[in-house]
């Protein structure tokens, strides 16, 4: 592990390649899901999903991403780490066993993924440190229609609405969920807040219900953006007073912390 990293990555080759053995082992039996260990934390997978195939082999999902929170945790107090699109809550569940951040709140609409978020959660003994928050977050309050991704990327779920972008691969079922606004559920005013934004072309319908949280607080984000609408999305941050730090792939990322470049 190299110095200043918090998390422990890349494994060695031979460590991926045992578990890569114990992977189809398991496979072969019909021991499927199963559970891993990665980063000190217990997962329940399915090596046919994208990310759970990541932790299972690697033991490890966006390290960089994940060791560029743990890097604002050591400079400041944190007193909110927002999941917004948790999926199965890697994110959370690292950060909560590393000890990093304060209260987090991770926000899961699809049911299937919410499931295996909770399961997760309570293989760590997290219940008392994660709220897990059952709705979509978007730009109204009110019921919307999401449709469900295929397995081999179960992340990929999506609200469904005229902004989304083409999937790669078409959805398998529909549900309906509850959305909210974020400024009309919580009211942080003066906070220090960390947030990853995954929610698959709805972060302009996300971003436009927390704009009053955004104002009011010292905020570091990774933002998600499958889109060509970057430029617009940093003209948006420009606009609430933040600045653009980088892109890693498709994470952009922005704050209004001082001392943060």
């Amino acid at each position: 592990m190299r110095s200043g990293q918090t998390f422990r990555h890349p494994n060695s080759s031979f460590e991926r390649t045992l578990r890569g053995w114990y992977d189809r082992a398991m496979r072969t039996f019909g021991r499927v899901p199963y559970t891993v260990n990665a980063q000190g934390a217990r997962f329940l997978v399915d090596t046919t999903d994208l990310i759970d195939r990541e932790l299972a082999i690697n033991g490890i999902w966006e390290a960089d991403q994940l060791e560029d929170f743990a890097a604002i945790c050591r400079t400041r107090d944190v007193d909110y780490f927002l999941d917004i699109g948790a999926n199965a809550g890697v994110y959370s569940i690292m950060l909560a066993v590393a000890g990093i951040g304060a209260e987090i709140i991770a926000f899961e609409p699809d049911p299937g993924n919410r499931a295996r978020l909770k399961a997760n959660i309570a293989a760590n003994g997290l219940d008392y440190r994660i709220q897990v928050v059952p709705d979509a977050v978007g730009d109204k309050a009110g019921e919307v229609t999401l449709m469900e991704a295929g397995v081999h990327n179960r992340g990929e779920s999506w609200i469904v609405h005229p902004d989304k972008p083409p999937e790669e691969a078409p959805g398998v079922a529909t549900h309906v969920v509850k959305q909210i606004r974020f400024d009309d559920e919580f009211a942080i005013s003066g906070k220090t807040i960390l947030v990853k934004m995954d929610v698959e072309g709805s972060e302009f319908h996300a971003l436009a219900g927390m704009e009053r949280t955004l104002r009011d607080n010292q905020c570091y984000l990774q933002i998600e953006l499958y889109s060509d609408r970057f430029e617009e999305l940093k003209a948006l941050f420009a606009r609430l007073g933040y600045r653009y730090l980088k892109t890693n792939y498709i994470d952009h990322y922005f704050t209004n912390m001082p001392g943060v470049s």
